[in-house]
């Protein structure tokens, strides 16, 4: 069972890099986010948009240093229309943070400097 985990885990991981992520997938993530007690940090925004584009190396940074506990997932807006809507994004890039729960607990729009992040995972108990 943990094998298939990290099988999935590690592909969402890649498709969240290359732009890939579909609604089922965003879902997938969410679930199995909920079920290993991790937080999750939605950064929705496009591929192109340099905001966005600079976005990335905030991700990967977040991602190595909070590898058991959040799970950061990219949404591109042309490719995955339902979640965005989903959860209220009206500009990009928007940084959607969710607790253990699911449930928002943070939000920023524009680009977010990890600096600027971490005081808010902390708050947040990470």
């Amino acid at each position: 069972m943990k094998s298939r985990i990290v099988s999935v885990v590690t592909l969402v991981i890649v498709m969240a890099i290359a732009g890939l992520c579909s609604a089922d997938v965003v879902e997938d993530t969410l679930n199995g986010a909920k079920k290993q007690g991790k937080f999750v940090m939605l950064e929705i925004g496009s591929v192109g948009c340099i905001p966005c584009d600079k976005m990335k190396p905030v991700m990967e940074k977040l991602r190595m240093d909070y590898k058991d506990k959040l799970e950061v997932l990219f949404i591109d807006v042309k490719k995955d229309r339902e979640n965005p809507r989903r959860f209220g994004v009206t500009m990009i890039p928007t940084q959607v943070f969710l607790d253990k729960e699911g449930k928002e607990f943070h939000r920023h729009i524009g680009y977010y400097a990890f600096e600027e992040i971490a005081p808010v995972l902390k708050k947040a108990g990470l």
